[in-house]
């Protein structure tokens, strides 16, 4: 008979409400001591909601929590992390600034008897995860996986007993989160419990013991990771079957439309490329390999050295974004949030921001056209907002990317270039920016696709480009490579 010792964490029928929403319905939970407990759902479903109650960012609105046999009644985010329970964020709580001993013990210097102190005992919970970072090195000259390590270092400085990972390997490489792996089983084999967050389910079935479902703001089902498929995972958590993760492969590839040569930058050397009408065309290396210089490069975003660009066989200076957006082409950046987004602004703001010009007569926005864009992109993007004026920083991961590409389907591109359109975005939205994809090119348009997952490369791209140490290494037709010769080249 299972006792309520087994549990580090119990959740019983908690509800959170916003205005217009009902974010959390009766949620209940056990996470058990000394597991990695996965929590799967849509952008939207409830997950980081729940979290952030867990972790007092948030009061419960309905509920009980109890964690290590205490009920919680409320907290806040340091009396969380005093109990011994630590969230790792997706964009790292830390100070660029400060050392990574700084870091690890911030507003607690005391504790340890001054920086010395500090240092000796950053430097044993780094030891103990296996990490050699100096703690006198300052995390903004870290690598994201560094950072992790400092997060997961902090964490364990407040003795946590459970320790939340929201997304944690949307910014590592493949090496990176083999490493993240090994430090799971070592937490996992100390005691300590782990709710692991992600859209990536290979890692939810490769790390977990458990996982729970949730939809719509209510946990659909919880079982031993062993007894689900990935089919019926997918489908209790958009409420659908997909009988594929992909659409089928668009074919519609044409004549020449973007001709690149010579293009050089202080890190790119001699890049050369055609993209063809109809087209998706994948890049792919690892993170630092050139792939976002390339397309900012072409985008007019970085300064290059000479180099010539044709745009349907006729010469065009691209040396601005103004330029590249005047040219037919439109950016989906990989920081939707820093570069992307203006998050104070409305979904309306956002949406329109490309087409701000046209909307403009003597300094003055016409508002009824503006509403008109971006209630037409809402309908055929099927954003989820409650109204066009809601501010877009409230919005999903997913909804928020729709915004960005409403933003520009609005322009009618001749290029979209897209640096890693579904990162941190749920399975069903996938599908759906990938129809859209499939839909512009089946109209003519052309896509330049970076993704830093293969088999979104594999399955949705007409041809592969793989680039190392900021040159292309290689040229691949996806429907006959595999991916171990693609990684091969990328890796060099």
């Amino acid at each position: 008979m299972e006792n309520a010792n087994d549990y580090i964490l119990e959740v019983k029928d908690i509800c959170k409400y916003f205005p217009g929403v009902k974010a959390l319905d009766h949620v209940s939970l056990s996470v058990p001591r000394g597991v990695v407990y996965g929590i799967v759902g849509e952008n939207g479903a409830g997950k980081s909601t729940l979290m952030k109650i867990l972790s007092g960012v948030y009061e419960k609105d309905e509920g009980t929590v109890i964690f290590n046999g205490e009920t919680i009644e409320h907290t806040t985010p340091i009396q969380a992390l005093e109990r011994g329970l630590s969230i790792i964020y997706q964009e790292f709580n830390l100070v660029n600034t400060m050392t990574v001993g700084e870091n690890i013990f911030l507003g607690r210097f005391s504790l340890n008897h001054g920086m010395r102190g500090t240092h000796k005992k950053a430097r044993e919970l780094l030891d103990s995860i296996g990490s050699s970072i100096n703690t006198n090195s300052l995390v903004g000259d870290l690598s994201a996986s560094e950072m992790q390590m400092v997060e997961i270092a902090k964490a364990l400085s407040f003795d946590s007993k459970l320790i939340i990972m929201d997304e944690p390997s949307s910014s590592l490489t493949s090496e990176e989160l083999k490493k993240l792996g090994i430090i799971i089983n070592q937490l996992r084999d100390r005691g300590v419990s782990v709710i692991y967050i992600s859209h990536k389910l290979d890692e939810i079935f490769e790390y977990c013991n458990i996982v729970a479902i949730m939809r719509d703001g209510c946990v659909i089902d919880v079982k031993p990771v062993e007894e689900l498929t990935r089919g019926e995972m997918i489908a209790k958590m958009v409420g659908r079957t997909i009988e594929n993760e992909y659409p089928p492969r668009a074919h519609f590839v044409g004549e020449p439309l973007l001709e690149v040569k010579n293009l050089n930058t202080r890190k790119l050397h001699n890049i050369s490329f055609t993209l063809h009408k109809g087209e998706i065309l994948g890049l792919v290396g690892l993170v630092g390999a050139g792939r976002t210089e390339i397309i900012r490069a072409v985008y007019g975003a970085d300064k290059v050295k000479g180099h010539e660009t044709l745009l349907e066989g006729k010469p065009v200076r691209v040396s601005s974004p103004k330029q590249a957006k005047k040219a037919g082409m439109a950016l989906v950046p990989e920081d939707r949030k820093r570069e992307g987004l203006i998050l104070p602004f409305s979904v309306q703001n956002n949406i329109t921001l490309a087409s701000l010009s046209d909307l403009t007569h003597h300094g003055v926005v016409d508002s009824s056209k503006e509403r008109e864009i971006a209630e037409r992109q809402i309908e055929a993007l099927g954003i989820k907002t409650p109204s066009p004026d809601t501010k877009v920083v409230s919005l999903s991961g997913g909804n928020q990317q729709k915004c960005i590409v409403g933003r520009w389907m609005e322009r009618d591109p001749k290029i979209l270039i897209m640096d890693e359109p579904t990162r941190g975005i749920d399975v069903g939205a996938k599908y759906e920016i990938y129809v859209l994809m499939n839909k512009i090119v089946e109209e003519g348009g052309a896509i330049i696709m970076i993704s830093s997952e293969l088999p979104e490369v594999l399955n949705m791209s007409n041809r592969v480009l793989t680039i190392c140490d900021g040159r292309i290494t290689g040229e691949f037709n996806p429907e006959e490579a595999s991916a171990t010769e693609i990684m091969d080249k990328a890796i060099g």
